[in-house]
This record gives C-alpha cells, sequence and structure tokens, in this order.
C-alpha cells in the first residue's frame, strides 16, 4: 500500500512537471503574440497639434511615435543630413530645418531631399508630417551646416533651449505668403517601437519549456529511470 501511495505521488508529480513546461510554453507564445499585435502598422488616427502629444524638454512619449502632427511658426535654420536611408534602402541627402513655432519652442522638419543650396525660406509656415523619435546613431562626419544624425540634441542652444524631442517628416508645407520651393517629401512610413529581438526571445523560450515538457515526457523510456531488476542469489551449499 506504501509502495502504491509513493508511485501514485511521483506519478501526480511527474504529469504535474509536464504541464507546467506546456504551460509556461503557451504563456510565452501568447506574450510573443501581443509583442506581434502591438509592433503591427495601425491606421492612421486624425491630424493632431504637436502640442497635444508632446512637451518641448522632455522625452517623446511612445503615443506619440508615428502620429501624425500638425506645427506651425518660421524657419529658423537649415541643415543637411547627409547619408540617410529611406525605406527602399536608398542612400541620400536630407533638407533638415529648425521650426521656431508660436508658443517659443522649437522641433526639427524633415522637408525631404535635399537641393543645394538650401533654399533660404522665411515665411510663416504651416506643417503637417508624421512625428518620428531622435536618431541615436551618427550616420556621417559632419561639415559645418550639416547634421550627423537626425537628433534635437544637437542644435540645442542659447537661442533654441526648449526642443520637442524627436523630428517631423512633413506630408504638406503650406507657406504664407506663398513662394516657390524645392519641396521634395519622402516617404515617411510607421515605424516599430519596439526591438523585434524581443519577439524571438520569446519564441526561443517557447521551444525551451516545451522542450523540457517532452523530455519529462518520455524520461521513463530510458534505462537510467527504469527501476533496477533485482536478482535473486540462491544460497550456496
Amino acid at each position: 500500500m506504501k509502495k502504491l501511495a509513493k508511485q501514485f505521488v511521483f506519478t501526480v508529480a511527474w504529469l504535474l512537471l509536464i504541464y507546467t513546461g506546456f504551460e509556461l510554453g503557451v504563456w510565452q507564445l501568447n506574450k510573443a503574440q501581443n509583442l506581434s499585435a502591438s509592433t503591427a502598422p495601425v491606421a492612421d488616427q486624425p491630424v493632431i497639434e504637436l502640442s497635444k502629444v508632446s512637451s518641448a524638454g522632455l522625452n517623446i512619449p511612445l503615443k506619440a511615435v508615428n502620429r501624425i502632427v500638425s506645427a506651425s511658426g518660421e524657419y529658423s535654420d537649415k541643415y543637411i543630413a547627409r547619408d540617410q536611408k529611406l525605406v527602399d534602402e536608398k542612400i541620400v541627402d536630407l533638407d533638415v530645418r529648425l521650426l521656431d513655432l508660436d508658443t517659443g519652442h522649437s522641433v526639427l522638419i524633415v522637408r525631404g531631399l535635399a537641393s543645394e543650396p538650401l533654399t533660404e525660406i522665411s515665411s510663416n509656415v504651416e506643417v503637417v508630417g508624421r512625428l518620428y523619435p531622435r536618431q541615436n546613431v551618427d550616420r556621417a562626419f559632419p561639415k559645418p551646416g550639416e547634421l550627423s544624425r537626425i537628433d534635437p540634441a544637437l542644435v540645442v542652444s542659447e537661442q533654441t533651449p526648449f526642443l520637442y524631442d524627436g523630428y517631423i517628416v512633413l506630408k504638406s508645407e503650406k507657406l504664407s505668403p506663398q513662394i516657390d520651393t524645392q519641396f521634395s517629401p519622402i516617404p515617411s512610413p510607421q515605424i516599430s517601437q519596439r526591438i523585434t529581438t524581443f519577439y524571438w526571445q520569446h519564441i526561443s523560450y517557447v521551444v525551451v519549456w516545451w522542450f523540457m515538457a517532452v523530455l519529462l515526457l518520455i524520461a521513463p523510456l530510458f534505462p537510467q529511470f527504469r527501476k533496477p531488476k533485482t536478482t535473486k542469489v540462491g544460497n550456496k551449499k
């Protein structure tokens, strides 16, 4: 009876471990699927004012990334961002402007492809474009009037101490008074807000947990897990 109880407890513990490994794999699989769904492109929301989704001088909120925003003001400085990669892997130079907003703050604007020399724009401007986080990696060795990356930290000065984090890639630009400018907009697709490595990390955990569950399931087939056979030794005469 004691032997049967011991075997019963062992069997229950064995099945429980198998079930736990399976459920842990399912849990990681669900996390991978949820992560994939959260980073998938979604339909663009209506245009919103930049000041309503982000604040000058603070890091860009995740909810503001990829939003189509509007802003108005005057361009105060112009730069060329060299060796920028477009979605089709094409390397180009971009026309980047510093827009001084009516609110007294500033934001970096990517007007599109750069055509040197950059056109002077002194008109009041209303812009609409997609908001992106700042670049963290240098793309080129800059000369005066150029940017190594599109990052507001590179243009902060005493004149413009409070900038919005990130930058806007223009979809449209309205000047008042209207003047002839070289405006060559670039594609501005949504970008993923999270690192895709996390997805594959969850998938690897799924493989690990399910592999362990399978090993436990087939463990009784291995000789070392079987009960050793006892041999009877006869009495010697």
